[in-house]
């Protein structure tokens, strides 16, 4: 005479059942992010020559304050092309374009008053002394962008006569024989100091321009 099945029996076969049906999902993938030293390093290393990281830094502080949002897929082509704006998924290019993302939303955080004070990233000598010539020529890409809103901004002189500070190191607005003769003298060593007062600039221009658009940097 069989016995019939103990109810253990049924609620352990059951249980297998389950588990073997359902399983765990899998945890989202972490985008990889560069430091600034490897990013330089890789940028170096492309055969076509492209901006290094402070340059890409002035570019995307210009488009944080900018008078007009300028959406990503319209600002990234311009700086480091298609190769890294349509990367695909788990290349070194899609780290570099995570990175410049993860920039990106630093810097509208920081200037939305987020815990620290905002910080361009600068080109320095082996001594130490600063070149603002890299993140000046990218501020001025950046703002080609949208030059025509940046216009009537550029004309007040409570903003022109600042922007200075970052723009009179641009090489890339007028041939560089002009540029060296306007900064002789005393223009010429107050802007070599400038470099000091661009993290305050920068804030002025967010709360005076960027942050008259009202529009959430992500």
């Amino acid at each position: 005479m069989e016995l019939a099945p103990r109810r253990t029996d049924r609620y352990a076969a059951g249980r297998m059942s389950s588990t073997s049906r359902f399983k765990r999902p899998k945890k989202p993938r972490r985008a990889r992010i560069l430091t600034h030293e490897k990013l330089e390093e890789w940028l170096a290393t492309r055969e076509h020559p492209m901006p290094g990281v402070s340059m890409i830094d002035g570019y995307l502080a210009a488009l944080v304050v900018s008078p007009q949002f300028i959406p990503p897929e319209d600002w990234l082509r311009p700086i480091v092309g298609d190769g890294i704006a349509w990367a695909p998924v788990g290349s070194i290019e899609e780290a570099v374009r995570n990175t410049i993302f993860q920039r990106y939303t630093q810097i509208g955080a920081t200037l939305s008053g987020g815990p620290k004070r905002y910080a361009p990233i600068y080109m320095r000598t082996d001594a130490g002394d600063v070149l603002l010539e890299d993140f000046a020529n990218g501020f001025y890409l950046g703002m080609r962008l949208s030059i025509d809103d940046w216009k009537p901004h550029i004309s007040n002189p409570e903003i022109g006569y600042p922007l200075t500070a970052i723009l009179g190191h641009c090489t890339t607005m007028m041939p560089e024989d002009q540029r060296k003769s306007a900064l002789r003298g005393q223009a010429g060593e107050i802007l070599a100091q400038s470099w000091k007062v661009v993290p305050e600039l920068v804030e002025m221009l967010h709360v005076r321009i960027g942050g008259a658009r009202n529009v959430e940097i992500r």
